[in-house]
């Protein structure tokens, strides 16, 4: 008993001194307490932290360890505006204070860094000096990678897979969709931000009212004032080579204006900028101008890709576009451009009809003179105000063409020879006023067109068709087309709440006449070769939409009602139509959380096909082709279902979208194409309905790294068509699909150095039923681009492509390289550039392609190796 309780006294003893505690006060030379000091304790040897106190406003402060091991510990005291202090204690210790100096604390720099990328409601921007690189020169450099962002080749934009709706730079619409002329002009170092306005509605009276799912991008220039653009002028040889631009531009609160010639015969087609690209734009355009056509030589097949390497031009355009602040939310914009240009294009083309009865073998050999004249004036008074909504446009398009082709088909040599005057008037007129709780909209589009066409081929064609099997010199196909079109509606516009009611009451009218003519050896063959008709369609309409928005989800339904009264009178004889149609659609969408959305559409609609493509009596549509149809109109039934999906995360950079849609169509016409032996064919409509199915896929994902600033896009689609047509009086199905695949990036490697990658592939599938094998080809791409550094004002690129096809024994693979040197004088941004272009001297393009029930090989004459000496001023 005696020895246990020796033992518990022991261990008690060891307990109470095995605790260490140390307390004290931490203060100032002064003797002041110092609050918010942090003590703290360690073992001598390590950096281990036992314990901490924070002192109070006393300054004392007091550290227990339960479990004191260690012969010596190290007490450290720090504090805000004091130098760091510590010192030795041991388990003897009870009691110890500290007085610190003070020392004022040098904090490292901090440089707060914009995020690349910022949200605010709707409006997603893009900061320029984040995605700029030494060698961008135009805000479309910077534009193309930004993340979600695209600009085809063309030069629309799109935004998430889907084209922009409209184009501003500081708020205003100067170009009216042609928006390319400032995009590729205008100075990226004067932009500061890039701006996409998501479920962007022009018109601002109808901004809360009527939905909209298109996105907008804006430009906000560094300075209220901006006067900028780009002059350049170049010469280079093999052959004589020049280019010149002079694109000057002003951007006030009060004004706006882009004004610029530009020039070459080095295969830039500038004539892309007078284009019209945004969404809204082209839809007006389109239902103002029409584009009937009949008539062609037999063109060279063109490579898909940049058109320095093909293109043999001779182009000049000029345009001029002011927009002027009459007073508040009232603006005139004038917009005028001409283009002229000349081409020459040369080819080879061997094509493979498959056919029931047999496979038919084309050889042409093709030269082509293209001559391309036109001129556009246009002139738009339009008040754009919450309250209030009005727009004039007035717009003549005058269009003066003409082409030559030399054709060796199969050893036999013909002559081509193609006009086609066309001119053009249009005014459309649109106001929406608010009459008590609702508002009214009254539009007018009225719409004239004058056209000709003459083509003559020596020597004559079709002798058996056309002059009772006897050769003869020259056929000469004469066409003459007249419209007059006129749209007028009101509509109705009431919201309740979330709901908003629209009804829309209007009529079409249109009225065409076509005369043609064939001569042969310049003397009429008789009347089945003559037309003489006048269409005219009378269409009242009634439309109710139904749409619904609240918080994230929106939808839509609506009904519209179609009548068509229809007259044709040909050679004096009427005949008349009466059709009524039903064509419902419904839209729904929904944000489901921050970052994504969800949206889908359906739509049921009718339609009569080009009227113009009923004439009785033949028409040699091409040296090869002749066609009548005194059939009934084409009448379409269509549908069209689209599931789209859409991630958005600004503050990640990341942007993904996913879509697929479905069409189906069903045509009461299906056209025979009656082949000879020589590929020549007549073309005849017969009543048979048919259908046509498409299955569609596409995504795309694009992430961007501000530290490397790179961004990587990945893309993919898939396209399956099935239709049906009567090759030589046999009925076949055809099914085509299309796989294609895109990855692009760039590496900023080294401070001196950035890489550029991009690789693109695309898989055709052609099948004809009874056919047990399907054909199928295969195209890649890869493009390599390097950007070197080597010194200050100094820039290196060099550009290396790599066109791949699967059948390299009758289509070998095709590179080109291209070398560029830059010497730039900051101080005066004067930029001396000295090019070289195709430095392998490739001198043809050859590739496979497929359509319907043929295929074809088309070798294309390139551009030879050329040198170019260019000097360009950005201001």
């Amino acid at each position: 008993m005696k020895a246990q309780l020796t033992l518990l006294f022991a261990l008690f003893f060891h307990f109470i001194f095995a605790q260490l505690t140390i307390s004290g006060v931490v203060k100032n030379e002064e003797g002041k307490p110092i609050s918010g000091a942090n003590v703290t304790i360690s073992p001598s040897t390590s950096e281990e932290t036992l314990a901490y106190f924070i002192t109070k406003s006393d300054g004392k402060y007091s550290i227990k360890i339960d479990n004191s091991s260690h012969e010596t510990y190290e007490i450290k005291v720090r504090a805000m505006n004091y130098a760091f202090t510590s010192d030795l204690v041991n388990e003897s210790s009870t009691n110890f204070d500290f007085t610190l100096q003070e020392k004022a604390i040098e904090l490292k720099e901090v440089k707060l860094k914009e995020s690349p990328i910022r949200k605010k409601g709707d409006t997603i921007a893009y900061d320029v000096s984040n995605f700029k690189d030494i060698q961008d020169r135009s805000i479309a450099d910077v534009i193309k990678k930004m993340p979600g962002i695209e600009i085809e080749a063309s030069g629309r934009i799109l935004y998430q897979g889907e084209p922009i709706n409209k184009y501003y730079i500081e708020g205003m619409d100067l170009l009216g969709g042609k928006y390319a002329l400032a995009n590729e002009n205008l100075s990226a170092d004067a932009v500061d931000k890039v701006q996409i306005l998501e479920n962007h509605q022009p018109i601002k009276i109808l901004d809360s009212l009527v939905y909209s799912s298109k996105a907008a991008l804006n430009i906000k220039l560094k300075s209220k004032i901006t006067y900028s653009g780009k002059a350049e002028v170049g010469f280079g040889t093999s052959p004589f080579l020049f280019q010149a631009n002079i694109t000057p531009m002003l951007f006030t609160k009060k004004q706006q204006m882009i004004g610029s010639y530009q020039g070459n015969n080095r295969g830039n087609d500038v004539s892309r900028q007078l284009k019209t690209l945004s969404l809204e734009d082209f839809l007006n355009e389109s239902e103002k101008f029409s584009n009937e056509s009949w008539l062609s030589i037999a063109g060279v097949q063109t490579p898909n890709f940049d058109g320095e390497r093909w293109l043999d031009n001779a182009i000049n355009i000029g345009t001029w576009n002011h927009l002027f602040k009459l007073r508040k939310e009232l603006d005139l914009r004038v917009n005028i451009s001409y283009h002229n240009d000349f081409q020459k294009r040369f080819g080879e083309t061997n094509t493979q009809y498959f056919l029931p009865t047999g496979d038919i073998f084309l050889n042409e050999i093709k030269q082509n003179y293209l001559q391309i004249e036109s001129l556009n004036l246009k002139a738009t008074f339009s008040q754009n105000s919450s309250k209030n909504y009005l727009e004039n446009v007035l717009e003549f398009k005058g269009d003066w063409n003409s082409s030559r082709g030399d054709l060796n088909q199969n050893n036999n040599f013909i002559t081509q020879r193609l006009t086609q005057p066309n001119r053009q008037f249009t005014n459309q007129f649109n106001t929406i006023k608010k009459v008590g709780k609702q508002l009214i909209t009254i539009k007018s589009n009225i719409a004239y067109r004058n056209y000709n066409e003459n083509l003559s081929v020596f020597p004559g064609v079709f002798t058996d068709f056309i002059n009772n099997g006897n050769d003869y010199q020259n056929v000469f196909q004469q066409i003459n087309f007249e419209k007059f079109s006129t749209n007028n509606f009101a509509e109705f516009s009431k919201g309740i709440k979330a709901f908003v009611l629209q009804s829309k009451i209007g009529i079409k009218y249109i009225n065409h006449t076509m005369k043609s003519n064939l001569l042969a050896d310049e003397q009429t063959i008789n009347s089945s070769f003559e037309n003489n008709t006048r269409w005219s369609t009378l269409n009242p309409y009634v439309e109710n939409n139904f749409s619904y928005r609240k918080n994230r989800l929106n939808f839509s339904f609506g009904i519209p009602f179609q009548w068509y009264n229809l007259e044709n009178n040909s050679f004096g004889n009427k005949t008349s139509y009466n059709r009524f149609y039903i064509e419902p659609k419904f839209n729904i969408g929904l944000e489901f959380s921050k970052f994504w959305k969800v949206s889908t559409s359906h739509n049921f609609s009718n339609d009569l096909g080009s009227l113009t493509r009923l004439h009785e009596g033949f028409i040699l549509y091409r040296y090869n082709s002749i066609q009548q149809n005194d059939g009934n109109f084409n009448e379409v039934k269509k549908w069209i279902s689209s599931l789209r999906f859409e991630y958005k995360n600004p503050i990640k950079s990341r942007f993904i979208n996913f879509g697929y849609s479905y069409n189906w169509s069903e045509n009461n016409l299906i056209y025979n194409y009656s082949y000879n032996a020589d590929a020549s064919t007549v073309l005849e409509a017969l009543n048979l309905k048919n259908h046509q199915k498409t299955h569609s896929v596409n995504a795309k994902i694009s992430q961007y790294f501000s530290k490397i600033k790179t961004t990587f896009n990945l893309a993919g689609g898939y396209n399956f068509t099935t239709y049906d047509q009567l090759l030589n009086d046999d009925l076949i199905e055809i099914n085509n699909t299309i796989l294609t695949s895109n990855f692009d990036a760039s590496f900023r490697l080294l401070s001196w150095v950035t890489f550029e990658y991009k690789y693109g592939v695309t898989n055709y599938k052609n099948k004809l039923s009874g056919n047990s094998s399907s054909r199928s080809i295969t195209n890649q791409i890869h493009q390599i681009v390097l950007h070197f550094f080597p010194a200050d004002r100094h820039y290196i690129k060099f550009n290396l492509d790599l066109y791949m096809n699967d059948d390299t024994r009758l289509n070998p693979n095709s590179t080109f390289g291209d070398l560029m040197y830059r010497y730039s004088l900051k101080k005066k941004k004067i930029d001396f550039e000295l090019s070289a272009y195709n430095l392998l001297n490739e001198k043809y393009f050859s590739q496979n392609s497929f359509s319907s029930n043929f295929e074809q090989r088309f070798i294309y004459k390139l551009r030879p190796t050329q040198v170019m000496f260019t000097t360009r001023f950005n201001f």
